[in-house]
């Protein structure tokens, strides 16, 4: 038996298990209380739907020809791929999907730009573009932001 412990240590240590610490969207409390949440990340997971919202809708399926969840979880994806890359380090917060019927409004929260040329161009031709790739009609709603600081709801 020695001579096996001694070939391989882990027989002599043997097999422990533990729970998983499903902590998935908590945020711990920091010594200085100096790290800052958004209203989204203040509230734990399981007060979705009382007092925060999703930050996808999808009311598809309501009416006409039912559209796959695995299809609109795909897109949505996509949509906040190319919202984040599109809108590179100007979008503050999570981008919002609502989806009713054939209509897309994606929205969110940004920090305004020297020109108001480039918002402009920046919102069509994201309305634009994300209108011929999933084929129903994409809206933009944003709200300018002087910084992320405002976003800040409190602090742990």
């Amino acid at each position: 038996m020695a001579l096996c412990r001694k070939a391989c240590p882990l027989l002599a240590r043997g097999y422990h298990t533990t729970t998983a610490a499903l902590k998935a969207g908590y945020f711990k409390i920091t010594p200085k209380g100096d790290f800052p949440l958004t209203y989204e990340q203040a509230h734990p997971p399981y007060r979705i739907g009382v007092t925060k919202g999703w930050t996808s809708w999808n009311a598809t399926t309501l009416h006409g020809p039912a559209r796959g969840p695995m299809s609109v979880a795909i897109e949505d994806k996509f949509i906040r791929k190319f919202i984040t890359g599109t809108w590179y380090k100007m979008w503050l917060s999570e981008v919002v999907i609502k989806r009713v019927h054939n209509n897309v409004t994606v929205c969110g929260m940004v920090c305004p730009l020297p020109s108001i040329k480039t918002m402009h161009f920046l919102l069509g031709y994201s309305e634009t573009l994300l209108s011929h790739l999933l084929k129903c009609n994409v809206r933009l709603e944003i709200q300018c932001v002087q910084s992320k600081k405002n976003l800040v709801y409190k602090f742990v």
